[in-house]
């Protein structure tokens, strides 16, 4: 007889309540025009905490699956999207951090604080908003996946390949004691964005 079974199937429940679940806080998150499209930033560190955090601080590369998605105003219908995959290094002298977007459009930046590095990861996605008219309400999914060892694909890997890796890592579920943090933000409308 498993766990789940014993406990009634509310053994998740229980446990979610007592670690905290393991989502980002929409109320962190800020949406912002572009042209073409919106643009996410965190108001505070979001996804460099906790066991990814501790192992940059111990000189460990850390490296980000990010996925943004524009939802429908219920949130059931997914209206656009972006994905990208950064590689996240922390100077121990300088106590600042690097960060690299992996795949074709590969580009760094460094000397950074976690809320920068954050920040540049994100800046560096944007959601196409053009079939979305300035009335509609829409709401913003970030989600984040830190990337084992044997899940990174090789550098050179064809932007195709990665993109097709990126989606097969979003919809699968976490394995266990994987962290796979998410965060909705909304509902939103173009023209009340600043």
């Amino acid at each position: 007889m498993t766990l789940l079974s014993r406990a009634g199937g509310r053994w998740w429940l229980a446990a979610a309540l007592a670690i905290g679940l393991p989502s980002l806080s929409a109320q962190t998150l800020n949406v912002r025009p572009d042209p073409g499209g919106v643009r996410v930033s965190p108001a505070t560190p979001q996804f460099l905490v906790g066991r990814q955090l501790d192992k940059l601080h111990n000189g460990a590369s850390v490296s980000f699956a990010v996925q943004l998605t524009l939802l429908g105003a219920s949130r059931t219908t997914a209206l656009a999207g972006a994905a990208g995959r950064f590689a996240i290094s922390f100077d121990l002298w300088e106590e600042r951090f690097s960060v690299t977007r992996l795949g074709a459009a590969r580009k760094s930046a460094s000397h950074l604080s976690a809320l920068e590095a954050e920040t540049w990861c994100l800046d560096n996605l944007i959601l196409p908003s053009g079939g979305l008219s300035p009335d509609s309400s829409f709401w913003v999914r970030l989600e984040v996946r830190p990337e084992e060892a044997n899940e990174s694909p090789p550098l050179g890997e064809d932007l195709a390949v990665t993109l097709a890796r990126l989606v097969e890592l979003f919809s699968r579920p976490p394995r266990l004691g994987e962290t796979h943090k998410r965060a909705d933000a909304g509902p939103f409308r173009l023209k009340d964005l600043h």
